[in-house]
């Protein structure tokens, strides 16, 4: 059985004609309390390392059994920051997320 060889398409190498997405970037708060847990901090920051984001403002202080962590940045597109907060909401030492989005700006995605 011999088998046909198929034609292969060209695709253009250089994709750096393509417009890069514009999305709406907004300054993004979260207010979270969470069960006192050493590692909880670490795996909240972590939610934005992975989308390639770094806080503007980290501030964390602890209360009896809780710990408050409030959160500041200004590079998140308001649907990526319910993604994350969504995200948060479902960790099990995480009590509750609040959200809050400011003012949106027109940025360029990288991706």
């Amino acid at each position: 059985m011999t088998l046909l060889a198929l034609p292969l398409p060209d695709f253009p190498l250089d994709r750096q004609d393509r417009p890069v997405p514009a999305e709406t970037a907004a300054d993004v708060r979260y207010l979270i309390r969470a069960e006192i847990d050493a590692d909880i901090l670490c795996r909240l920051l972590n939610q934005f390392a992975l989308q390639g984001h770094v806080p503007m403002e980290v501030e964390a202080s602890r209360r009896e059994d809780w710990l408050d962590i409030a959160l500041r940045v200004n590079t998140l597109p308001r649907y990526r920051a319910e993604v994350i907060a969504q995200r948060m909401r479902g960790m099990v030492s995480v009590c509750s997320v609040d959200l809050h989005v400011d003012e949106p700006r027109a940025v360029r995605s990288a991706t």
